[in-house]
């Protein structure tokens, strides 16, 4: 069956297509005019066109969110938030995954401002700021999450968690539970990792159990964490203080740290204490203890910034919590 055209709906009602269009988009008509076109817009199931809409107003209604990872907890929670409000808002979401490459990054940017979409959120390195900088200067609103970003013009946002204290809450959490020597997984050198590092340093130090510098160990991919492994436990035997404790400060190595100790024969939290970053649901079926990020929140915070758009830059930074379970060798109380 053919679909409607505006020009059937303007021949059903016995107007001009220009009539049709107003009354689609409120403009002013007669009562007994405007109630023709709606009836020709029911009989005829006519759908408007967004697309054509959308050039004719400069924007589209799709809000665009680019995303580095989508293997991460993070990132699922996160885009849920903002299709909560995009839906309650009359959007769409244009999701694109850029697998941590950055010539991804830079051209699903470029796409998204070529589409004209109504706002951008974006989860990528510095490469981008270029273009969200001047994307935000022709009026279409954008929200960087997880980076904070230096003198931000008006329309350009920034949502962050505070990575500091996610460290400060690990380390504060393995000394209740008795551990000292501890041994980190990093995912690499973005922003939020270096600050939970550096949070979780300086709370052990404060607590007298400064962190080593070669106590923390880069795992780019899943693939790099079998080793990065190997390596702390090693260089923990050398010095004659076996490690008992493993951070990872990513929700995306979780799996695959969790997966070296164990098949090590390594019992958690027997012989090693394990926490991790973000919070999903098989972390409580096995116990493990996680800082959790509000993602959900962050996610319905950055789309409001698309939606209210605010005059000046925004720059919200949220709050994390620490979820105790069993990987720690918590007490548990009757």
């Amino acid at each position: 069956m053919k679909r409607a055209t505006i020009g059937d709906v303007a021949a059903d009602a016995g107007v001009s297509t220009a009539t049709v269009s107003r009354v689609l988009n409120g403009g002013a008509v007669t009562e007994a005019t405007a109630t023709r076109v709606w009836e020709a817009v029911a009989r005829l199931e006519y759908t408007p066109n967004a697309l054509t809409k959308g050039v004719f107003a400069g924007s589209s209604s799709t809000i665009g969110v680019v995303i580095r990872d989508l293997s991460s907890p993070f990132y699922l929670d996160l885009i849920r938030g903002v299709d909560e409000v995009a839906a309650a808002n009359d959007s769409l979401v244009m999701l694109a995954n850029t697998f941590r490459r950055v010539d991804r990054e830079v051209a699903q940017v470029r796409t998204m401002d070529e589409q004209r979409v109504r706002g951008l959120i974006v989860t990528t390195g510095e490469a981008t700021d270029g273009r969200t900088r001047r994307m935000a200067g022709n009026g279409t609103p954008c929200v960087i999450v997880a980076r904070s970003v230096r003198d931000a013009p008006p329309g350009l946002h920034s949502i962050t968690l505070d990575d500091v204290e996610a460290g400060r809450l690990m380390a504060a959490h393995l000394a209740e539970c008795g551990r000292s020597s501890i041994g980190v997984v990093s995912s690499g050198r973005r922003p939020s990792q270096i600050r939970r590092t550096a949070g979780l340093r300086r709370a052990l130090a404060g607590l007298g159990s400064p962190l080593r510098e070669d106590a923390v160990a880069v795992a780019e991919s899943e693939e790099d964490v079998s080793a990065a492994v190997d390596g702390l436990l090693a260089r923990g035997r050398d010095r004659g203080e076996p490690l008992d404790a493993i951070v990872c400060t990513t929700g995306r190595l979780t799996v695959a740290v969790h997966s070296a100790l164990i098949t090590r024969g390594i019992a958690i939290p027997g012989d090693l204490a394990f926490v991790t970053m973000d919070d999903f649901p098989w972390a409580a079926a096995l116990g493990i203890t996680v800082v959790a990020q509000p993602s959900y929140q962050m996610g319905l915070k950055a789309a409001e910034l698309i939606v209210d758009r605010p005059g000046g830059p925004v720059a919200l930074v949220f709050a994390p919590t620490l979820v105790a379970r069993a990987s720690c060798g918590e007490r548990r109380t009757a």
